[in-house]
């Protein structure tokens, strides 16, 4: 079972994912190289990661063949 992330976690994924595809992966390159995320700076390390993981599955959709 899938626990729902908070209103806020999920309203920041949508709007990070309005700005497009490469807008996510520079996140998610951002994220894996430890670098500090503009974007995400308002939330907590805990609040970051359950981001990172939300938009890493949503993109994972893109690379399947």
């Amino acid at each position: 079972m899938q626990t729902a992330l908070p209103k806020k976690l999920e309203e920041k994924i949508e709007i990070l994912c309005e700005q497009g595809c490469s807008q996510v992966k520079q996140i998610l390159d951002d994220a894996k190289k430890g670098e500090k995320i503009e974007a995400l700076e308002e939330f907590n390390g805990t609040e970051i990661e359950q981001i990172i993981d939300e938009l890493s599955k949503i993109m994972s959709v893109y690379d399947e063949p």
